[in-house]
């Protein structure tokens, strides 16, 4: 392909040629301009600086820090800082566990080591991590013994010195240090780059409550376990403690009567057991070994963050009953989800599930779910979880909680006062009356706190400006914070706090992997906000105002790979044309691939000029993985006449485009193992271009040049019969595949924008930027 100069397209823009830009997306980037406005009021004058003009302003985090006495000097992170942990506690105190979760809490020694990478990750020095109990003005002095009576300090909180001696961070507990680290490392994100210079002062720092949690179902989407490590990197940036994990459920089931094909339906649980007895119920797509959950929890504890397993029964059953139909409950009117709680057989099966299970998880709480179920059995219900919280206490020497349910399933006997509440749902439980009985509660009130992507009945993103305005964990009704009944004091003892829960009720087809971490992170720090701090700072600080920097923040945690937004100069992430003999990138940010397994360039001719020249087993890879929406992906191709059923265009760990797939000739796209049928299909020994571009509402794909398709799914949930559109994650690590299935033919004029596209700029970026013809 003869090459065409990037600022053609600038050009053209300029004058109005790039065509239609119909609902354009927002660049990605935090501008200049937002940053310095944001910074111009999200570091507000402390209250405690008497007027004093020369101390230094409350350095903007999130959540809010409670107190800041500002100093009247800088200190500079560089390449001689340490990180010193004092040898008196390096291996943690008896205070760590009891303030824990989790019965082996990490120490300062290990979150010393996670800090160390998040700080070279953001400013590129490599700092040692040292046990010593003398620390300079260079380095960052980690200890325990802040004031154990201290009621505000409240076991996690912290004392945060920055002076021209150094920094040093006191906890009651380690986390409660690691919590002081958060802090730091995000005011070095937010500091000058060229010095990464931050501002002297004095914090004490503090949670109003005790438990900040992320609740996730993890049954009904096979959820990698490289993705739930970013989960809690997210979550324990913003200073949650507490993730919840939903190992099985199933899709929402009608009654038997209307679903006589149940058994087939998708049904998740994924802990996967050596033990036959256990071991069949298990999902072959994805699923997790007990080495995997030891990995994992060791993974969390050194980000500060406990674990709560859940296993929920008698209801979202199916992984159970679908191998034991005679489990069910045998009327019509029955889902065939629920367990027959009046069957000894299942009752023991139950108990049996966690006798496998309950070792493999440090936790001192388990959650046996119990939602959802038969309203018409509430006394049978209710002694079931009765009977399994005195089981769990017995066995396992573990507490036990439950989603609110009691106003759901109606009964004479009363539910231990011993279980706490996940309150979720006005109609399933009323928080007012639970802390009356004793019991404590945690708020995941829906709609606010529910994420259930592409839902018609709750959020599909969290609305982030409401959460920061409105709620706290004390409210419960967000539309009358004023009523007593419908709330709990800020103060109750029995509420434990809260935080917010992601659902996948609509199954692995309807959102991707890295849909649903744009939806965590764009919630996460909105609720960490009250969560630590309540509203101090919303009430002072107007979400127009403290957004810019929350996103500043957000797009720079170390340890993230899902964003899979790539760093770009312009807007041209990628551009190929093959004209040097190489795969060099023209964009100007160096993402250069490489020829691999007999990939080379040739002349093609046909007014293209050079292009690569692909078999089956040879392939151009990149250095990059995929790209998340917006952005624009366009090729040139020309198939030769055979090719190998599932033949690869381009590829990733997130998915695959392919040229045709084993049912059909047509454009496919793979994402998370679905399949999407494009309908367009690549005659051979032709050239053609073939584009696809997402702008957060859809995946348009264009066929020399225009749009013939949008990637969509059938929903095949009983309430929601209807096609429904598919944001795609561009797969970019490779043209071809690595895997030996590459198409076979030729590839010309490959580019990849950081922003969407539509059909009259991509008629120009076919025609001019390509400069060919099919």
């Amino acid at each position: 392909m003869r090459r065409v100069s990037l600022s053609l397209l600038a050009a053209a823009a300029a004058v109005g040629v790039i065509g239609v830009m119909a609902n354009p997306v927002p660049s990605s980037t935090t501008s200049k301009t937002d940053c310095d406005t944001a910074a111009a009021i999200g570091y507000h004058p402390s209250t405690t600086s008497h007027g004093n003009s020369n101390v230094q302003p409350t350095p903007f985090v999130i959540p809010s820090l409670q107190e800041w006495n500002g100093g009247k000097g800088d200190w500079t992170i560089s390449k001689s800082t340490r990180i010193v942990v004092d040898p008196k506690y390096a291996s943690g105190i008896a205070l760590d566990s009891e303030h824990s979760f989790m019965a082996n809490p990490s120490n300062l020694k290990d979150f010393a080591a996670t800090f160390q990478a998040e700080i070279k990750e953001i400013t590129g020095y490599d700092v040692s991590v040292v046990v010593s109990s003398k620390y300079t003005k260079n380095d960052i002095f980690l200890t325990l013994g802040a004031d154990a009576k201290d009621p505000k300090l409240n076991n996690e909180g912290y004392l945060l010195d920055i002076n021209s001696k150094g920094v040093s961070i006191q906890g009651i507990t380690s986390r409660g240090a690691f919590w002081g680290t958060r802090t730091l490392l995000q005011m070095l994100i937010l500091a000058d780059e060229d010095g990464f210079t931050l501002p002297q002062g004095h914090a004490r720092d503090y949670p109003n409550y005790n438990e900040r949690i992320t609740m996730h179902d993890i049954a009904r989407k096979p959820i990698p376990l490289s993705d739930l490590k970013e989960y809690v990197t997210l979550t324990s940036f913003y200073k949650f403690n507490t993730q919840q994990l939903h190992f099985n459920d199933n899709p929402g089931m009608q009654t038997r009567n209307l679903m006589p094909d149940w058994q087939s339906k998708y049904s998740g649980f994924r802990l996967k057991s050596d033990n036959p007895l256990y071991s069949m119920y298990a999902n072959n797509d994805t699923s997790y070994t007990k080495q995997d959950m030891r990995e994992y929890q060791d993974f969390m504890k050194a980000r500060g963050i406990d674990l709560i397993p859940e296993i929920d029964t008698p209801a979202h059953s199916l992984a159970f009953t679908k191998f034991h139909p005679e489990w069910t409950i045998q009327s019509d009117a029955a889902r065939p989800d629920w367990i027959d709680l009046g069957n000894p057989e299942v009752v023991s099966f139950i108990e049996g599930l966690w006798g496998e299970f309950a070792g493999w998880f440090d936790s001192r709480e388990l959650s046996i779910g119990a939602d959802e179920y038969d309203a018409t059995k509430g006394d049978l219900a209710r002694t079931f979880i009765n009977n399994m919280n005195d089981y769990i206490r017995t066995n396992f020497n573990k507490s036990s909680r439950m989603w609110g349910s009691d106003r759901e399933i109606p009964g004479t006997i009363d539910i231990s006062s011993t279980l706490q509440t996940l309150h979720w749902d006005w109609t399933m439980s009323d928080p007012t009356e639970l802390v009356k009985r004793g019991n404590k509660v945690t708020n995941l009130n829906a709609p606010d706190c529910y994420l259930v992507p592409r839902s018609q009945s709750y959020e599909d993103f969290i609305d982030s400006q409401k959460i920061y305005e409105l709620w706290e964990p004390w409210v419960f009704d967000i539309l009358d914070r004023n009523n007593a009944s419908r709330n709990l004091s800020p103060t109750e003892p029995l509420l434990t706090g809260g935080g917010f829960a992601n659902w996948n009720d609509f199954l692995s087809e309807s959102v991707t992997r890295v849909e649903i971490y744009d939806r965590l992170a764009k919630a996460a720090d909105a609720f960490a906000e009250k969560l630590w701090a309540g509203s101090k700072n919303s009430d002072s600080v107007a979400y127009a105002k403290w957004a810019p920097l929350a996103k500043k923040l957000r797009e720079n945690i170390p340890g993230i790979t899902l964003r899979r937004r790539p760093e770009s100069k312009g807007q041209f992430l990628v551009s190929y044309d093959f004209e040097d003999g190489a795969v060099k990138d023209n964009s100007g940010n160096g993402y250069d691939g490489k020829l691999n397994n007999g990939a080379k360039v040739v002349d093609a001719g046909e007014g293209h000029g050079k292009a690569v020249q692909l078999s089956a087993d040879s392939f151009i890879t990149t250095p990059l993985e995929s790209i998340a929406y917006p952005y624009a992906v366009g090729m040139w191709v020309k198939p030769n006449g055979e090719q190998k059923a599932n033949a690869v265009l381009l590829e990733s760990g997130d998915g695959r485009l392919l040229i045709s797939n084993s049912t059909s000739q047509s454009v496919t796209f793979e994402q998370d193992g679905n399949i999407y049928n494009t309908q367009i299909v690549l005659p051979p020994n032709t050239w053609s271009h073939i584009a696809f571009s997402a702008d957060g509402t859809k995946t348009s794909v264009f066929f020399n040049m225009r749009r013939q398709a949008i990637v969509q799914y059938f929903n095949p949930r009983w309430d929601q019969l209807r096609n429904e559109t598919m944001l795609i994650t561009a797969p970019i690590n490779s043209i071809g595949s690595k895997s030996g299935n590459s198409v076979d033919g030729l590839v010309d004029g490959f580019f990849v924008l950081d922003r969407a596209s539509y059909g009259g700029e991509m008629a120009f970026l076919g025609k001019h930027y390509a400069n060919a013809l099919p």
